[in-house]
Parts: C-alpha cells; sequence; structure tokens
C-alpha cells in the first residue's frame, strides 16, 4: 500500500507592490498552521519516506516547520515544477517516486493540489483545501506510478 499525505501551504502574507509571489513569508498564524499540520501528521504514526516540495518560500517555511516539529531527516525534493502547478503536473511528480518508498508527503499550492485531491476524490467540492489543509490518501497499488481510486480518503485539517 502507498500513503500520499497532501499538504497546502499555510497562510502567507500578501505580496506587497513590486515584490515576487515566490517571496511572500509564512503569517504567524501561518506557522501556528504548519505547526498543527505537523501535529497532524504525527497522529498518523506513518514514517514518511520522502517529501516533494515547491521552491518557494511559503512551501520551504511550512516543509521547515514540519521538520523540526516531526524530527525528520527526510531531505525535502524541492521542485520548481510543482510551484503553482496543475494537478496533472502534481501527479507526473508523484508518479516518478521510486516503488520502495511507502510514503509521500506533497506540499503545493492551489488550485492544483485542491484539484488533485478532488480528482482522487471522485470531484468532492468539500475536498479542498485550505492553508494549511492536511489529506491522507491511501492506494493499493505497488508502485506510484500506477495509483488509481484510493482504498481512503481523509482530511486530517
Amino acid at each position: 500500500m502507498k500513503h500520499l499525505l497532501l499538504l497546502r501551504h499555510a497562510e502567507a502574507e500578501a505580496a506587497p507592490p513590486g515584490s515576487k509571489d515566490s517571496d511572500r513569508p509564512l503569517t504567524a498564524p501561518g506557522r501556528l498552521e504548519a505547526a498543527d499540520a505537523a501535529q497532524c501528521l504525527a497522529r498518523t504514526g506513518l514514517t514518511i519516506d520522502s517529501i516533494l516540495a515547491s521552491p518557494v518560500r511559503r512551501t520551504r517555511e511550512t516543509v521547515a516547520i514540519l521538520l523540526a516539529r516531526l524530527s525528520l531527516s527526510v531531505p525535502p525534493l524541492y521542485e520548481a515544477s510543482l510551484y503553482l502547478a496543475t494537478a496533472d503536473t502534481l501527479l507526473r511528480s508523484i508518479n516518478a517516486c521510486d516503488a520502495a518508498t511507502q510514503t509521500v508527503l506533497l506540499v503545493a499550492h492551489n488550485p492544483g493540489i485542491s484539484e488533485l485531491l478532488q480528482q482522487f476524490s471522485g470531484g468532492a467540492r468539500q475536498s479542498a483545501l485550505g492553508t494549511g489543509g492536511l489529506c491522507h490518501l491511501i492506494f493499493r497499488q505497488a508502485t506510484w506510478g500506477d495509483l488509481a481510486t484510493p482504498t481512503h480518503v481523509e482530511m486530517l485539517r
């Protein structure tokens, strides 16, 4: 079985005029959201084997909080293609994971991450992820390249 954890980055500050969207830091409430997401991840009891994330500041800060709170030693893989990626692009990145990997955490952005969740949950609109939103999906497939309908979908946060 494969476990996929989808996490939308925590709340970020608005971009000041003339600044880049990719440089937006987390807000104080966003840092609390990331800490809460870490607690939710800890309660699952899962061992995270791989972390895929967008390379922008708000996702890096979200991941840094998770790493610190969970004492994870897994080096995150920051992929430029995940920044504001479509659901299809996110899925391609997941599909490329090594078959030996059992649990993948994907930290990305809306609308793509919510659209991916909606694809896996049969288009259910209530499965949209808010900032710091976290979902756990379980698949029976042996490899990441052949993911189909999950056997379990649970909103953790």
